[in-house]
């Protein structure tokens, strides 16, 4: 059904961290956030509390929500909350008569597909929007993973996939002490408990513990602030080699996915920028084995607009 022009469509970027929400209309095509509001995920036991806080007593008719997990049927959780819920409970409890669930890095992609030259940081390799397909990587609470392929003209496929999810590869020796580190954690080391919030801490203390060093504690957010600014010489260490296993996973995903390009989305990606800026970024990106070549013109930028989740949504549904 598609969206009269005008129409109030709530939507929703629901992570395992925060719960961003938002009342939207379309326009010439275009989504318009009317008004919206950032909730943390812990503070509900479940999304329909959080929804209720955000509409109050009337929701609009029509909703999308994406969600930090996979959307495979009626069933929905939360790869890293413990929310869990029904779709067709939720929909009857609102009255919507339209309801989208999407898996966010699916609505981050849409939205990617309406961004113009201006909203995309190169990190080299060319223009991203010549790029016939590419990968969507997005950095939060977890690492999420999907592949968009255009088609003719403003068509385009969107496939979620579960990269997240898949092993962290060593690059040199190093990598190989972090990971032994890490394992003692976690187990089998994979993508996200590196490439994430959470993992820029965890890498942190492996760092801290490989080089002799008493781990100190600070947020992810106080690393990446630290040491991009150059002030405390540890997180300095850290965003760098954040960085380049974030180059490595990238390639990586381009090369699995026959990726023509890939797009970094999220907070954690912009504010590496300065990071992923550096020449070290594109080397450890193109130095991949024999495969070098395969990667020299694969571009990758980070997308810069805000709320890509919440608009994404939105044109999402526009889209179905």
């Amino acid at each position: 059904m598609p969206s009269a022009e005008g129409d109030q469509i709530l939507v929703g970027d629901i992570g395992a961290t925060n719960c961003r929400m938002a009342v939207c209309t379309v326009e010439g095509g275009r989504v318009r956030i009317v008004r919206r509001a950032t909730q943390r995920t812990g503070e509900f036991d479940q999304v329909g509390q959080a929804i209720a806080a955000f509409v109050g007593e009337r929701a609009p008719a029509r909703a999308a929500l994406a969600v930090a997990g996979p959307v495979r049927g009626d069933d929905v959780a939360l790869t890293n909350a413990r929310w869990r819920f029904s779709a067709a409970d939720l929909k009857r409890e609102f009255g919507f008569s339209d309801l989208l669930i999407l898996n966010d890095l699916v609505a981050q992609a849409e939205g990617v597909l309406q961004l113009d030259a201006a909203d995309f940081d190169s990190l080299g390799g060319g223009d991203i929007r010549n790029a016939g397909s590419f990968a969507v990587v997005g950095l939060g609470t977890g690492l999420g993973v999907a592949h968009v392929r255009r088609g003719a003209g403003a068509e385009a496929q969107v496939v979620p996939t579960e990269g997240g999810h898949a092993g962290f590869a060593a690059y040199d020796a190093l990598d190989l002490r972090l990971i032994e580190v890490m394992r003692e954690e976690v187990g089998r080391v994979v993508l996200e408990h590196v490439l994430s919030g959470p993992g820029i801490m965890r890498l942190h203390r492996a760092l801290a513990s490989v080089e002799g060093r008493a781990p100190d504690a600070p947020e992810s957010h106080e690393i990446v602030r630290l040491g991009a600014a150059g002030d405390d010489a540890g997180c300095a260490r850290t965003v760098s080699r954040f960085a380049l296993a974030l180059a490595s996973a990238c390639a990586d995903i381009a090369l699995i996915q026959g990726a023509q390009g890939v797009v970094l989305v999220g907070e954690i990606a912009n504010a590496l920028r300065p990071a992923l800026q550096r020449a070290e970024f594109r080397e450890r990106f193109e130095t991949h084995g024999p495969g070098r070549g395969f990667l020299s013109n694969v571009p990758v930028a980070v997308a810069t607009t805000a709320d890509l989740g919440l608009s994404g949504a939105a044109y999402a549904l526009i889209r179905r």
